[in-house]
């Protein structure tokens, strides 16, 4: 099925670093970076894999937060420590070891849509070299925010573009998902039409739209400048493909 909405321009015209002072620190990795629990009646869980790659000793803080996006893209977060449990929450990862992390939803019932955290994984700034001077150097503290969903039978996404306009040199698309589950702007498409010829651009080449995540009950608004598009449109509408 195929949802647009169209207008006349004739008439519109996942890793962030902290630095601290201190010696180099040890990186690690979080995997994946995006993960589900299916509520269909098996275990609430999911894991999450932490590694050591380098050969120094790394101390790893685990917590899980609520997610929330605002139509601009703004991400708000909250504890989610009552609705979910990690196990272990605290790591201390030797050269090379790799742990796994489980994840449990503790939520009573079942959602009626899916709902959206985050797991964050956290480098914690103490000094495990002691051969290492303490007081020289750089510690680049990493920190990852992977996505984690908690997903009920039958949950899906319904998109309604509501909104589709252009403003001097700037199209913006007003999204709102009106289902049950999150999804990317990045599965739908561009139609324009110039001259009567109809060009079409898939979402995932428009950089504004490539990482715009939809959640269930959202709404989200983008700004694409007009000069991105391969050709100037007479007009433009949204499609998503069911």
């Amino acid at each position: 099925m195929t949802m647009t909405r169209v207008f006349s321009r004739r008439a519109v015209c996942a890793a962030a670093l902290m630095i601290v002072p201190a010696v180099m620190a040890a990186a690690f990795q979080l995997q994946p970076m995006s993960a589900t629990i299916e509520l269909d009646g098996s275990t609430p869980t999911t894991t999450f894999e932490v590694s050591n790659a380098t050969d120094q000793p790394v101390a790893v803080q685990m917590r899980t937060t609520t997610r929330e996006i605002l139509p601009d893209g703004t991400e708000l977060n909250d504890d989610a420590s009552n609705e979910l449990q990690l196990f272990p929450s605290q790591l201390i990862l030797r050269p090379g070891q790799q742990q796994t992390v489980r994840v449990r939803w503790t939520g009573q019932g079942t959602p009626e849509r899916e709902l959206s955290y985050r797991v964050v994984a956290e480098q914690l700034p103490i000094n495990l070299d002691r051969t290492a001077d303490s007081e020289s150097g750089v510690r680049m503290m990493l920190r990852y925010r992977a996505t984690l969903y908690v997903r009920p039978p039958g949950a899906a996404a319904d998109l309604v573009v509501r909104d589709l306009q252009a403003d001097g040199d700037t199209l913006t698309l007003t999204v709102e998902n009106t289902g049950t589950a999150h999804r990317l702007l990045a599965d739908g498409a561009l139609v324009l039409i110039a001259d009567g010829e109809r060009t079409e651009m898939r979402a995932e080449e428009v950089d504004p739209l490539v990482t715009v995540n939809v959640l269930p009950g959202g709404t989200r608004r983008v700004s694409i400048p007009l000069d991105a598009l391969p050709v100037a449109p007479d007009e433009i509408s949204f499609r998503f493909d069911r």
